[in-house]
């Protein structure tokens, strides 16, 4: 990673969205850090499907414009502030995006409702730059052998630990995984630390669910059978024990109750928007399911899978299949949307040259 001389207001290469639709790679002013941040020189960031939210206008009551995207990220601290304690430059960190207040009930609780919520990449700074400021308390220091590529997908393959974990799969159960997107098989991965009995991962995507045939039992392709029908064959007609609901579309939803069985625990990773979704309360009285809701990866739980990784036990840089360097950040972006090309995870290197 190359370094430059240092000097706050110096200009650097970043993502700027300046508002919908109104995006691109410019100059702005290297960030003035607070007194309890560090200053991250970005290594790699990589794109979530998130990101595209910004570019589009999406969830705009979550994100602030203009602003600078990324919020999956890792790199180097050049820069503590005064109170900054346990950082120095030199450190190795993966950047931990929602920033807690640490005062309010919902932090007192360990959850991500915080009343004074914020994040980097969609209401401040993020890290599609060549420089972040990040609070110290958002960074996560990384031994030596973890790539800055691994330490870049800490927060995807964390939220896939959190649903996973929220599932308190057993040895018994039978655990489907809808959408296979990056959080889904993130999900499949660490569900699978639990030691189900049985693993399915139901999609849309053959190129998608090639990814998972290493780890599930199961491998479910909705345009070429029926996933209800094919759940419960390979079930004994029980249907499963958890459903880890990765994708949010109406019909996820609804196949979500279609194959859970007695006293299911429906995990939702994600925002499913405002439609309404039709459901058979007949179905809550008979089997009983229990549905429970994910908003992301909390502190302990990103810790907790950096220590995996750095033990060897998971590695999300499989799920890597392209690089660009931060001027044709664009591109990165047109492949998701446009859905092809195999695209899962997409990592942007803000100090790479053209290429």
């Amino acid at each position: 990673m190359e370094k430059r001389p240092l000097k706050e207001g110096f200009p650097m290469k970043a993502f700027e969205i300046r508002s919908p639709g109104d995006y691109g790679v410019t100059e702005a002013p290297e960030p003035v850090i607070g007194e309890e941040e560090v200053l991250v020189q970005v290594a790699y960031a990589a794109i979530c499907h998130s990101d595209i939210d910004m570019l589009t206008g999406a969830r705009r009551h979550l994100i602030r414009y203009p602003n600078i995207g990324g919020h999956e990220f890792a790199g180097t601290v050049v820069r503590a502030g005064h109170r900054v304690k346990g950082f120095r430059p030199g450190d190795r960190v993966a950047c931990e995006c929602i920033i807690r207040c640490g005062q309010c009930t919902g932090c007192d609780l360990g959850w991500n409702d915080c009343e004074n919520y914020s994040e980097l990449g969609f209401m401040q700074g993020g890290g599609f730059a060549e420089y972040c400021a990040v609070p110290a308390r958002n960074c996560h220091r990384i031994a030596d052998h973890v790539s800055f590529e691994q330490a870049a997908l800490t927060e995807p393959l964390g939220n896939g630990f959190a649903v996973a974990e929220a599932a308190g799969i057993g040895p018994r159960d039978c655990v489907a995984v809808i959408g296979p997107g990056p959080i889904g098989l993130y999900a499949m991965q660490c569900a699978k630390l639990w030691h189900p009995h049985q693993l399915i991962m139901i999609g849309t995507r053959e190129e998608r669910l090639k990814y998972a045939a290493g780890t599930a039992d199961v491998l479910i392709n909705i345009r070429e059978q029926d996933a209800a029908k094919a759940v419960m064959a390979a079930t004994g007609g029980e249907g499963v024990q958890v459903v880890l609901m990765c994708a949010t579309t109406v019909s996820a939803c609804e196949l979500a109750l279609q194959i859970a069985g007695g006293g299911c625990r429906v995990i939702v990773e994600g925002l499913p928007g405002e439609t309404p979704v039709p459901v058979c309360f007949n179905d809550f009285v008979v089997r009983s399911p229990t549905i429970k809701g994910v908003a992301g990866v909390t502190a302990k739980q990103f810790r907790q899978v950096i220590t995996l990784m750095e033990n060897g036990v998971l590695d999300p840089a499989g799920l890597v299949t392209h690089r660009f360097p931060l001027t044709r950040i664009t591109e990165g972006f047109e492949i998701l949307q446009a859905r092809n090309q195999d695209a899962v995870k997409i990592l942007v290197d803000p100090s790479a040259q053209d290429a």
